[in-house]
C-alpha cells in the first residue's frame, strides 16, 4: 500500500510529533510512505534521522489578511488561500500533482483541509487526524468559536459561504459536484480524534472517536536533570511572543522551586533574572521523559507539552495567545486541571497561582487524567479499512481545468 500522510496548517513540531509514529509503523510493515510538510526545516529535524522521505506540501506561506477577528474554522480557511479562488484553485492543483506523482492508495491528512478538498477531487481515501479544533463539529455552518464575544454566528457563517463558494469555483473547473456546505469537505472521511474527551476545544462529542494522543520521539532533543534542592519540580515552557512572559518570568524568579525553563528566542540578558543555581535555561526542545515527575506546568499552551504532562498527572499553568490554546485553556480549566492566566497579572498574582498549584492538595487530587489508548494501532487498522474510490484512477489522470 502507498500511503501519503499530510500536514498543511499549524506550525512548530507538534503535527509531525504525530505523523512520525503513524509513518515508522506503515514503513515497518512494508508500506511506501510519503510526508508532505509544511515547514521542511522541521520534516529535517523529525523525519530526517528516520530516514521518512518527505517533500513540501502547498500551502500559502504569507497568508491572506482578515477584514475582521477569526470567528470559526472558515475564517482559517479563508486566511489560507480559500478566499480567493484563483489562489485556491492553484493551492488545490498543487495537491493533485503530488497526488498523480506519489498514487496514493490512501491519505492521512493532519489539519490539511486544502490537501481534503483535493483528495475528493482524486477519489483518494483518506483518514483525517487531529484534536477537537482541527476537526470542528459537522454542523451546517460549523460553529462559531464558542466563549468568544467576537465570534458572531452571523459572521461565522457568512464567512463559511465564501469558502463555500470558492471552493465550488474550483470543484465546478474539475466537473466535480458542488458542496452544499463546507462540513462536505470533511463528512465522508473517517476521523480520529488525537485527544481526549475531556480536552475537546468544543466538548466532548457522543460521535467523536477518541483515540488518545499521537506522541513520536522527537530527536535531538536534550537530556536534562532536575537542579539540586528539596523544592517542588516546576517545568516551564515560554517564548518570547507568550502572553504575560515577563510576568511569568519574574514569578519564576521569586520561587525557590526547582525549575527547568525551555525559552527559546530569547536574545541574551533576558533571562538573566533566571541565572539562579535552582533554574536550569535551555533554549531548545528537551526530552520530556524524566521530567514528567514535575509538580506542575507552566507553558503559553503548546498541546503536545500540555498532554504529556497531562497523562502524567501534572497540573497546568496556561498563559495562552491564540484562539485554539484559550479554547485549550477553558477545557482544562473546566476539568479542574489547572489554571489560566488572563486579564492583567502581575508578578505577585502569577507567583501566587504557581504556589496555589504546587500545593493544594485538592486541585492536584483531580488533576488525573486517564492513560491513552495504542492511537497508532488505531490509526494503521482505520487505515486498511477505509475503501477505495470506484473513479480513482480516472480523477487522478484527468486534465485539470481552471478556475
Amino acid at each position: 500500500m502507498r500511503v501519503l500522510l499530510g500536514w498543511e496548517l499549524g506550525l512548530n513540531y507538534g503535527h509531525l510529533a504525530r505523523l512520525l509514529p503513524v509513518a515508522e509503523r506503515l514503513k515497518s510493515d512494508g508500506h511506501a510512505v510519503l510526508v508532505a510538510v509544511r515547514d521542511m526545516q522541521t520534516a529535517a529535524n523529525v523525519l530526517g534521522p528516520r530516514n521518512i522521505p518527505f517533500v513540501q506540501a502547498p500551502y500559502l506561506p504569507q497568508g491572506i489578511a482578515l477584514a475582521h477577528r477569526a470567528t470559526g474554522y472558515a475564517d482559517i480557511l479563508l486566511s489560507q488561500g480559500w478566499s480567493d479562488r484563483s489562489t485556491l484553485w492553484g493551492l488545490t492543483q498543487g495537491w493533485l500533482n503530488l497526488y498523480r506523482l506519489f498514487r496514493p492508495d490512501r491519505l492521512i491528512l493532519d489539519y490539511s483541509p486544502t490537501a481534503a478538498l483535493a483528495a475528493g477531487i482524486a477519489d483518494v481515501p483518506m483518514l483525517l487526524i487531529g484534536n477537537g479544533f482541527e476537526l470542528p463539529p459537522l454542523t451546517d455552518p460549523l460553529p462559531a468559536f464558542p466563549g468568544f464575544p467576537w465570534a458572531d454566528p452571523q459572521k461565522a457563517e457568512k464567512s463559511e459561504r465564501l469558502a463555500v463558494f470558492n471552493a465550488n469555483a474550483v470543484l465546478r473547473a474539475f466537473q466535480r459536484p458542488p458542496l452544499a456546505a463546507l462540513r462536505d469537505v470533511f463528512s465522508l472521511a473517517a476521523r480520529l480524534f488525537v485527544t481526549l474527551p475531556e480536552l475537546d476545544h468544543y466538548g466532548a462529542r457522543s460521535d467523536a472517536h477518541y483515540i488518545g494522543p499521537l506522541f513520536g520521539d522527537l530527536p535531538q532533543t536534550l537530556r536534562i536533570d532536575w537542579p539540586e534542592g528539596e523544592g517542588p519540580r516546576i517545568f516551564a515552557c515560554v517564548r518570547p511572543d507568550t502572553s504575560h512572559v515577563q510576568c511569568i518570568l519574574g514569578a519564576l524568579s521569586l520561587m525557590t522551586a526547582r525549575i527547568i525553563c525551555v525559552a527559546p528566542g530569547f536574545q541574551n540578558g533576558s533571562l538573566e533574572p533566571l541565572r539562579k543555581s535552582h533554574i536550569h535555561c535551555v533554549p531548545g526542545p528537551v526530552d520530556l521523559t524524566g521530567l514528567l515527575g514535575a509538580d506542575l506546568c507552566v507553558s503559553y499552551g503548546a498541546e503536545g507539552t500540555i498532554l504529556r504532562f497531562l497523562l502524567a498527572g501534572v497540573p497546568q499553568l496556561m498563559s495562552p495567545w491564540h484562539v485554539e490554546a484559550f479554547m485549550a485553556a477553558r477545557r482544562i480549566e473546566a476539568s479542574n486541571l489547572g489554571l489560566t492566566i488572563e486579564g492583567t497579572p502581575t508578578v505577585q498574582s502569577v507567583a501566587g497561582m504557581i504556589a496555589s498549584l504546587t500545593t493544594d492538595c485538592a486541585v492536584r487530587a483531580r488533576k488525573s487524567v486517564p492513560a491513552a489508548s495504542a492511537s497508532v494501532d488505531r490509526v494503521v487498522e482505520a487505515l486498511c479499512l477505509s475503501q477505495s474510490g470506484s473513479e480513482r484512477g480516472i480523477q487522478l489522470s484527468r486534465a485539470a481545468g481552471a478556475a
